[in-house]
């Protein structure tokens, strides 16, 4: 390995160790801009609809409804790029979360999944600490009282 690659991949692991957020900040932040650009989805839409009927206002729907909807597109990836290292997150989770944010609606079928997959994490990891505690305890002696 060339040491620029040497320097790329540790300025990457750099990048990556640090978390300017909380889990629970970077989630939040995930969750409203994933619910935000599907609501620009919704916008676009219906810009389209508008043009498409010849309703009033229709020479301006979609630009303004594109602007809108682009605008929220980069909030997206920049929130993406800002938290995914908070949330602990894979790269390749990052991929397949940007790549969400393409098809209409893609971001809500993602913070689906990635909800789903937090909370089974989140429970697994409370079932696993929970056990070894259980195992880890001393036994107390137990006492038998017999009848006489």
């Amino acid at each position: 390995m060339g040491s620029k690659t040497r320097y790329r991949v540790t300025w990457i692991h750099r990048l990556e160790a640090i978390r300017p957020f909380s889990e629970a900040e970077a989630w939040w932040l995930f969750k409203t801009t994933a619910l935000s650009e599907a609501v620009g989805w919704t916008v676009l839409l219906i810009g389209v609809v508008v043009k498409q009927t010849n309703l009033p206002g229709s020479a301006w729907a979609v630009p303004v409804a594109g602007q809108l909807h682009g605008t929220i597109f980069l909030v997206y990836f920049a929130i993406l790029l800002a938290t995914y290292s908070s949330l602990r997150w894979s790269r390749k989770k990052l991929l397949l979360a940007a790549l969400a944010g393409i098809p209409p609606y893609g971001t809500l079928v993602f913070e689906q999944w990635a909800a789903w997959s937090r909370r089974n994490q989140h429970s697994r990891g409370q079932f696993w600490s929970v056990a070894l505690y259980t195992i880890n305890q001393p036994r107390q002696p137990q006492t038998v009282s017999v009848p006489d």
